[in-house]
């Protein structure tokens, strides 16, 4: 795309500058890939003539190997763009057997007609090659460079000159250091990574370089990136990348594809303004998929650079997690799965984490992770064994030792010390640190509140809350555990619009059923809070006892419901919860099987227990001195 001619051309209601690489409609920029925007500049050198496939993969990927395929998909989404806008798609004339041409008259346009809004879009193709240790480049002509095909191998060291390099030549001339996007960016998203291929089978790879950009470009404490678990259920959205950017309510989003040749990994990256489409910049990144370390490294460094406005202040975005691939792969494949939270894949992450602590002791990442898989299955009723607990701290330990500062490692060490220690004033002091090591961590924020509503300080643990829906607005979580402050608030009006709230973002969530129905019990509406149980109970796929329930509903009263399913639950222990039986043991009146329940879960040392305190049910057990003492037991206000 050198030396290209009519730098700046319009057509009908569009402008393109094929300097700048910029495509406008009707002065507004045209949210379009760097690649499709090139072949547009090329197609309208000389509107009507025809160009070649192979002129145009030619002077399009000069430097590197394209197969044919790619290029009609790019005509594709061009046309596609155009439709968007009210134009033919037949602005771009397939000419069968010869190529493509452009059909619309183009006008050169003069520099002093039109002002465009300032843009910055670069372009960075780097080659690595390893070999099976990553330490060295491999083959024969390792060092040579060829412009037609992607056998360019450059060794470490001189991909580390080449990239600071170009990032500093890019920095100085493109955004400079007075430039620096900071003051305007304050929130972005990193939406998940598309393939260019339709029938491409690498979602893992795709979802573990999405993760392995966000924890990165995280540790930017100014910026607020959304968690993965944001991002996650727009993987295999439709939507746009502005659309999902709104809902998501950041400045800015990273879209990024990649291309997949045997090992040979190319990466597409464009950052884009959610406000008006603005284009900040777009690049590509060249690499193995194995080692994604170095891709990471490339892609993060130009994105913080960008952000931070210094070129002086790389940030912690530039210290790697470690430096064995083998590790990190394993690490993110752990992370992959326990993105997913149910049984098999955390035990899938659980032996991933552990693969990546054996082959790196001091990787305190993959200690971290470790310790948290063992405490979610710990914690979703799945192995509730104490040792489990016991090994998780263990873990929790040595990776604090390797990285004092890890929020991962604090969160899950505070929610240890409140759900299962229940030593409150050191599970507060281990969360406040996690908050202040990471201020934008959704989840550090969550688990303060956690811990603040157990002990009956809701108005704090609102706050904390407040700020979770704020760093990640579409989480369930955030807005189910806001809903529960109000119903331990005994603010059931309030508790019941909050869980409406949070069923408009997920319909199919079955907690949410099961929170409302204890609010709707609370104000005497029984047979609603019935119902939401039965709905509850048919999302978690229990269908049979959904069934049993909803015909005894509809035979009897509501208490003689739940008596029914107190007797169900009592019938089938394994897995059974036993805070769930002592809150509904109250419904039905039944205070003695209630403080047994109770008592059980409290040998248990059941994460769950920690409700007690806070959840209205229990108050009809206030006067009872056994209640009393279990609040003593569990140092519980």
């Amino acid at each position: 795309m050198d030396n290209v001619i009519n730098h700046l051309r319009e057509f009908g209601k569009f402008r393109i500058d094929a300097r700048k690489r910029v495509l406008w409609y009707e002065n507004e920029p045209v949210n379009l890939p760097l690649k499709e925007i090139e072949l547009l500049c090329v197609l309208t050198e000389k509107s009507g003539e025809v160009y070649t496939k192979e002129e145009l993969l030619n002077r399009v990927w000069a430097d590197s190997f394209v197969e044919e395929s790619n290029l009609s998909r790019h005509i594709y989404q061009i046309r596609k763009t155009f439709k968007d806008y009210g134009e033919s798609e037949d602005l771009i004339q397939t000419v069968p057997r010869r190529g493509y041409r452009f059909a619309r008259q183009v006008h050169e346009i003069a520099r002093g007609d039109i002002v465009l809004e300032k843009h910055t879009t670069t372009r960075t193709l780097v080659e690595i090659e390893y070999d099976d240790a990553g330490q060295a480049p491999v083959g024969e002509n390792a060092g040579q460079a060829s412009a037609s095909t992607f056998r360019r191998v450059i060794s470490l060291c001189a991909v580390g000159t080449f990239l600071l390099a170009g990032v500093a030549f890019v920095w100085n001339y493109q955004i400079g250091p007075n430039n620096g996007l900071g003051s305007e960016i304050r929130s972005i998203a990193v939406l998940p990574v598309k393939s260019f291929s339709a029938s491409s089978n690498d979602e893992e790879l795709r979802m573990r370089l999405t993760d392995a950009l966000i924890t990165t470009l995280g540790s930017i404490d100014r910026i607020a990136v959304r968690p993965t678990s944001a991002v996650l259920p727009f993987a295999a959205s439709e939507q746009g990348g502005m659309e999902i950017g709104k809902k998501l309510q950041v400045d800015a989003i990273v879209e990024a594809r990649i291309q997949q040749e045997g090992e040979r990994l190319r990466v597409t990256i464009q950052f884009v303004r959610v406000a008006n489409g603005e284009h900040l910049w777009s690049e590509q990144f060249d690499g193995q998929a194995d080692q994604i370390l170095n891709l990471q490294d490339l892609i993060s460094t130009k994105v913080s650079r960008s952000l931070n406005g210094s070129v002086d202040e790389p940030g912690e975005f530039a210290k790697r997690p470690t430096e064995i691939a083998e590790a990190y792969e394993a690490y993110l494949k752990g992370r992959f799965f326990w993105n997913k939270r149910d049984e098999i894949s955390l035990r899938k992450a659980f032996d991933y984490y552990k693969q990546a602590a054996t082959l790196d002791p001091q990787f305190s990442e993959a200690f971290s992770g470790l310790a948290d898989a063992q405490h979610l299955l710990f914690n979703y009723n799945i192995d509730v064994r104490p040792s489990v607990v016991a090994e998780a701290k263990e873990n929790l330990n040595r990776a604090l030792e390797l990285k004092p500062d890890s929020a991962d490692a604090l969160i899950t060490l505070g929610t240890i010390e409140m759900g299962y220690d229940w030593n409150w004033s050191a599970a507060e002091e281990t969360l406040k640190r996690a908050v202040a090591a990471a201020p934008n961590s959704p989840n550090a924020h969550m688990r303060y509140g956690a811990l603040l509503m157990r002990i009956r300080r809701f108005d704090e643990a609102r706050v904390e809350f407040e700020r979770q829906i704020e760093l990640d607005p579409l989480s369930t979580l955030g807005s189910t555990n806001l809903g529960m402050v109000f119903f331990c608030k005994k603010d059931y009006t309030a508790a019941d619009r909050q869980y409406n709230k949070t069923l408009e973002l997920d319909d199919k969530a079955g907690a949410p059923h099961w929170l409302l129905s204890r609010s709707l019990w609370q104000q005497g509406r029984k047979d609603d809070s019935v119902a939401e149980i039965i709905r509850a109970l048919e999302l978690d796929g229990n269908l049979v006892l959904a069934g049993k329930l909803r015909e005894k509903a509809n035979a009897s009263t509501a208490v003689e419901a739940i008596s029914l399913l107190l007797h169900e639950w009592r019938m089938n222990p394994p897995g059974t919860n036993p805070h769930n039986l002592a809150y509904l043991s109250t419904y039905v009146n039944d205070t003695e099987k209630a403080v047994y329940w109770l008592e059980k879960s409290i040998k248990e040392h059941h994460p769950w227990t920690t409700w007690i305190s806070a959840a209205p049910e229990f108050e009809i057990l206030r006067g009872d001195s056994r209640y009393l003492d279990m609040l003593r037991e569990m140092n519980l206000p």
